[in-house]
């Protein structure tokens, strides 16, 4: 990928998290950024606000880091593990999924004893990464459930791991929306920006070429002028 395009790729990135944190916290951080604005309180308002994109800019940078994370642990393990790592993958894929109902569960579900309400991380998760892994495999007309799974499950397991030994649900709300987001995001459109940088490396080619013609002609004119 060119430097323009990634740059394109990042920044896109960063606006996706940094508008979905805004309209999460505004519904759901309600008490601590829209009773501000509820309540008249402006100044308040705006500094929980910048706050917020903040937040959110900080949320879309971890997800660009996890997404480059996982194309290179994809190629290690398809390097090491050649046609095991896909199996290995869904093995992967399976313990993330219980830790992501274990790891609350563990921390604050035993005194509540009710389960049901540590479930809907992992339901929102997995139902997001098979609409994705669905989407990506017609995009691409290949298989590719089983990476597209693994990003969209292990690598936001990973990203949401701080946020589920916080027991108040507002950062679990603001992180993991947009979060699936930009991760959907990456994976989806990063073909579509490797190949505007082939189509960019290509034009440069030919930009190149026709200007050491340019120049070949030009020094073989200017050569033919002088034996005149």
């Amino acid at each position: 990928m060119t430097l323009r395009n990634l740059l394109k790729f990042y920044g896109t990135t960063l606006v996706i998290g940094l508008i979905t944190t805004i309209l999460v916290s505004l519904i759901f951080a309600y008490d601590k950024l829209t009773a501000f604005l509820v309540e008249g309180q402006i100044g308040e308002f705006l500094a929980a606000l910048i706050w917020f994109m903040g937040y959110g800019l900080l949320i879309a940078t971890i997800s660009q880091l996890a997404y480059f994370s996982y194309l290179f642990i994809h190629q290690l393990g398809l390097g090491i593990f050649r046609t095991a790592w896909k199996p290995i993958q869904v093995v992967i894929i399976l313990f993330a999924f219980f830790d992501l109902i274990y790891f609350r569960f563990l921390r604050f579900g035993e005194q509540h004893g009710d389960v049901v309400r540590f479930i809907w991380i992992p339901i929102l998760v997995l139902i997001s990464a098979l609409l994705v892994s669905y989407y990506k495999s017609k995009l691409t007309a290949t298989n590719v459930w089983v990476p597209a799974m693994f990003f969209m499950i292990v690598m936001t397991t990973v990203e949401l791991i701080p946020f589920l030994k916080v027991e108040d649900t507002t950062w679990l709300y603001t992180t993991i929306f947009p979060l699936i987001l930009c991760n959907t995001f990456q994976l989806l459109m990063m073909p579509k920006y490797n190949e505007a940088s082939k189509i960019e490396r290509a034009k440069r080619r030919e930009s190149r070429e026709e200007r050491m013609t340019a120049s070949r002609t030009k020094s073989a004119t200017v050569k033919k002028k002088k034996q005149q």
